[in-house]
C-alpha cells in the first residue's frame, strides 16, 4: 500500500517537473525578447549617445577656437612686409646684374670711343665750324652760339652712350621683365606667408575666406578703378587680375629717373637734347641719357690728359649708374616696385581700418 503511494508521488513530481520545464521552454524566447528590448538596446543607445556627445564636444574645441584678430592682423602685416623684402631683394639683384653689364660696356665700348685720338680730333675740328654756323644763324649772338655748340656736343655724347652702353630698347624690355617677375614673386610670397598665418592660428577655411575677403585694395588701369581682395590676390589668380596694373607700371620704368646735374642751365640743355636723342632712337628711356650727357659735358676738358681724365669720368658715371639703379628700383611712380607699393598700400590701410 505504501509502495503504491510512493510510486504515485514520484509520478506526480516527474509530471510536475516536466510541466515546469515545458513552461520555461515556452517562455524563454519571451524573456530574451524582453531583455533585449528593455536592457540591451537601451544600453547600446545610451553608449552611442555618450559617444556622440563626446565627439561633438571635441570638434567644437578644435574647429572653433577663439581668435584674437588683432594679433592675426599684425601677423598679416608682417607677412606682407616679409614678401615685400623678398621681392625687393630679387629686383635689386636683377638690377645688379644689369648694372654690371652696363659697366662692362662702359669700359669696353664707350670710354674707348670717347678717348679715342681720332674722336677727340674730330670734336676739336668740328666745334669751330659749328660755332660760326650758330653765330650766323643767331645774328652773331655769341652766347646763343655757345649754347648751340654745347647742345650739339651733349646730344652726340648722349646718343653714343645710349647706343654703346644703355642699349635703351633692350634695357626697357629688361626692366619690364624684371618688374613682372618681381610682382609675380611678391604675390606668390604673400600667398605662402598668409597661409602660414592661417595654419598658426588654426582658423577654419570658411572663416578665413571671409576674413581675407574683408581685406581689399584698389587697382587702377587707365582710369578704371577696381577692388582686389586679399583672398583673390592669394587665390592663385592674383597676378592675372593685377596684371594690368603691373604692365602699366612696367611700360613707364625709367621714364622719371633723377640724375645729378651740374647746374640748372645744364639740366635744361640736357633735357632738350635728351628728348631729341630719345625721339631719334624711338625709346622712352630718356633720363639716363640726359644725366650722362651732363656728366660728360661737365668733365670735358682739353687740358687734361686721357690718363687723368678717364678714371675720373668712369668714377662719375659709375656713381651716376648707382643713382639710376636706386631710382629704377624704388621710384614710387615709375620704379620696379611701384606696382607692389600700390597693391600693399591698400591692403595695409584696409587692415588698419
Amino acid at each position: 500500500m505504501s509502495q503504491d503511494k510512493e510510486e504515485i508521488s514520484y509520478s506526480e513530481k516527474t509530471e510536475r517537473l516536466r510541466v515546469i520545464a515545458q513552461f520555461i521552454k515556452t517562455v524563454t524566447p519571451m524573456i530574451w525578447t524582453i531583455v533585449i528590448l528593455v536592457v540591451i538596446i537601451p544600453l547600446l543607445g545610451n553608449f552611442l549617445i555618450s559617444q556622440s556627445l563626446t565627439n561633438t564636444g571635441t570638434t567644437a574645441v578644435v574647429v572653433s577656437p577663439p581668435h584674437d584678430f588683432s594679433k592675426v592682423n599684425q601677423d598679416i602685416k608682417n607677412a606682407i612686409q616679409q614678401s615685400h623684402t623678398t621681392a625687393e631683394t630679387f629686383a635689386s639683384q636683377e638690377l645688379d646684374k644689369w648694372e654690371a653689364e652696363v659697366i662692362a660696356r662702359l669700359d669696353n665700348s664707350f670710354l674707348d670711343w670717347y678717348f679715342d685720338y681720332f674722336n677727340q680730333k674730330k670734336m676739336e675740328f668740328t666745334v669751330p665750324f659749328n660755332f660760326v654756323k650758330s653765330a650766323v644763324l643767331n645774328r652773331f649772338d655769341m652766347n646763343a652760339a655757345s649754347r648751340a655748340v654745347s647742345e650739339k656736343l651733349t646730344e652726340d655724347f648722349q646718343r653714343e652712350f645710349a647706343n654703346r652702353v644703355l642699349v635703351p630698347k633692350n634695357a626697357q624690355l629688361r626692366f619690364q621683365l624684371i618688374t613682372q617677375d618681381t610682382a609675380n614673386l611678391y604675390i606668390a610670397e604673400v600667398s605662402k606667408n598668409v597661409k602660414v598665418v592661417q595654419n598658426n592660428y588654426n582658423i577654419p577655411q570658411v572663416q578665413w575666406d571671409k576674413y581675407l575677403n574683408d581685406i581689399a585694395t584698389t587697382i587702377s588701369d587707365k582710369g578704371n578703378v577696381s577692388n582686389l581682395s586679399l583672398k583673390v590676390l592669394v587665390g592663385g589668380s592674383g597676378y592675372l587680375i593685377a596684371k594690368p596694373l603691373i604692365l602699366g607700371v612696367a611700360t613707364k620704368i625709367g621714364s622719371k629717373v633723377t640724375a645729378k646735374v651740374a647746374s640748372k642751365a645744364a639740366a635744361k640743355m640736357a633735357t632738350k637734347t635728351g628728348g631729341t636723342v630719345a625721339s631719334q632712337l624711338g625709346v622712352s628711356l630718356i633720363d639716363p641719357i640726359v644725366g650722362i650727357g651732363i656728366i660728360i659735358w661737365d668733365l670735358w676738358d682739353y687740358n687734361h690728359t686721357v690718363k687723368v681724365e678717364r678714371p675720373i669720368l668712369r668714377a662719375h658715371i659709375v656713381e651716376y649708374l648707382k643713382d639710376v639703379k636706386k631710382s629704377l628700383l624704388t621710384n614710387p611712380e615709375s620704379g620696379i616696385m611701384a606696382a607692389i607699393y600700390q597693391l600693399e598700400s591698400g591692403i595695409l590701410k584696409s587692415l588698419q581700418s
